[in-house]
Order: C-alpha cells, then sequence, then structure tokens
C-alpha cells in the first residue's frame, strides 16, 4: 500500500503520523540534501534513497494504486494521476523512469517514480492504475516483475524533464511503398500523438514512405511512446533524433 510522505518531507517533519497509525520519521541530515533525498524511517525500518540509479535492476513484486489515492499529492509534490504512467518505490530517485517486465507474460511499460512506497514487505513497486492495466495485473493485483533504470530524471518539486541539448526526438513507425497507405496511418496516428508525417526517400527499389510520429524532447519521451506503439501493434517502431 502506498503511503504519502509530501507534507512530512516538504516541510521536513521528523516526526509525524500518516491517515493510518505508521510512524514516519524523516532524518535532518546530512546537509545539501532536498527533504526527499534525505534518509527516513516507516515503522521502524529505515530507508536511504539513491541519489543516482544509472544501471539499477531489481526483481521483485509490483502492486498497484488508483482512485483511493487519485488527486492526491505524492512526494515530490505531483499530484498523483491513476491515468498517467507513475510508480512509487522506496529508494529510487524521484523523477527517474523506470521500465517495467511483467515476468509472467513479459508486458513491458516506462513508468516515472514520483512516490514513496509500497512499505508491504517483499513489494518493490506500486503502480499507477494505468501502468497497471499495461502490464495486466488488474485483476490479480501482484505480480512478479523486473525493474531496470532508464534515466535520473529530474527530482525537484513540480520540476519537468529536461533534455541537456536541443534535439528533438521521433519514431519512425512504418514504411510503405504505397503513398496513401501510408497517408491513412499518419492521420490515424497524428490523433494520438499530435504530430505526424511522411518522409518521401527514393531507394533503387523505388520510392518510399515512412511514417514518423511525435516530437519529443528527452529520449525517455520517445521510448515511452515507442513501448505504447509496440503493445498497440506496431513492434518495429524505432528512435530518430534531429
Amino acid at each position: 500500500m502506498r503511503k504519502n510522505l509530501l507534507v512530512i518531507l516538504f516541510l521536513c517533519i521528523t516526526t509525524a503520523s500518516c491517515s493510518t497509525s505508521r510512524r514516519v520519521i524523516v532524518e535532518p541530515y546530512p546537509p545539501g540534501l532536498r527533504p526527499w533525498e534525505r534518509p527516513y524511517s516507516v515503522d521502524g525500518e529505515r530507508y536511504v534513497p539513491l541519489l543516482r540509479a544509472e544501471g539499477y535492476k531489481e526483481e521483485g513484486f509490483a502492486s498497484w494504486y488508483g482512485k483511493e489515492e487519485h488527486g492526491k499529492p505524492t512526494s515530490n509534490g505531483e499530484v498523483f494521476d491513476m491515468f498517467k504512467p507513475s510508480a512509487a518505490h522506496k529508494t529510487l530517485p524521484l523523477g527517474c523512469y523506470v521500465k517495467v517486465t511483467n515476468k509472467v507474460n513479459s508486458k513491458q511499460t516506462v513508468v516515472r517514480v514520483n512516490d514513496r512506497g509500497p512499505f508491504i514487505p517483499g513489494r518493490i513497486l506500486d503502480l499507477s492504475y494505468r501502468s497497471a492495466k499495461e502490464l495486466d495485473i488488474i485483476d490479480c493485483g501482484i505480480t512478479p516483475v523486473t525493474i531496470e533504470v532508464l534515466s535520473s530524471g529530474a527530482t525537484s518539486l513540480n520540476s519537468e524533464t529536461s533534455s541537456s541539448t536541443d534535439k528533438i526526438y521521433k519514431l519512425q513507425v512504418a514504411a510503405f511503398s504505397d503513398q496513401e497507405n501510408a497517408r491513412h496511418l499518419s492521420e490515424r496516428l497524428k490523433k494520438e500523438f499530435s504530430f505526424s508525417d511522411i518522409q518521401t526517400v527514393r531507394t533503387e527499389k523505388g520510392v518510399v514512405y515512412r511514417v514518423r510520429v511525435g516530437r519529443f524532447r528527452t529520449w525517455v519521451d520517445a521510448e515511452t511512446a515507442k513501448a505504447s506503439l509496440a503493445r498497440n501493434g506496431y513492434p518495429d517502431s524505432f528512435i530518430l533524433s534531429e
């Protein structure tokens, strides 16, 4: 079960009680760390958040949460939206992006960690309703997963992930020899991704029409869209940069 630490972390209160009897203690040191980066204890168990997590991998059980927390603040100050791809983890940097694989059916999704939890033995991740649905675990409640950090992302309150360069990322979804087929697909995908175009390329075998979608500011955003396309029948999509 996910527990909201925002008030405790944001105000740096050293001792507090959640809506249940759960006791949370946030350490006032070391200096220089943001409140949500500091070690904390829940019901006597101490957790030390990671400041960097590149290459981090873990296996365990994932659960999910939805309407009972929808609209409430998360540990980094964002508002929890059960229909967006997010998750809670006890120690990963808030703002990092994680690829989650359901070990039962091999389905995958990419989530952004913006909360702390779950504080139940044996569980490593609490997924939003949307992410749980993408992994097909709504009915079973929990499932064995593997998680892999893709990017550290942003960690500050209400900050947005931004690219350190001016690159724009797109996804090439498919290529057609028939321009009309390319146009139909491009128009259909434009409804989901807001932007879609057709690149005309002349090859030795004739003209090819490549359908591309999106204008993503970060590689992780493009990777998230790529995973969504794969789930919807386009597993061969790949990322391009401009």
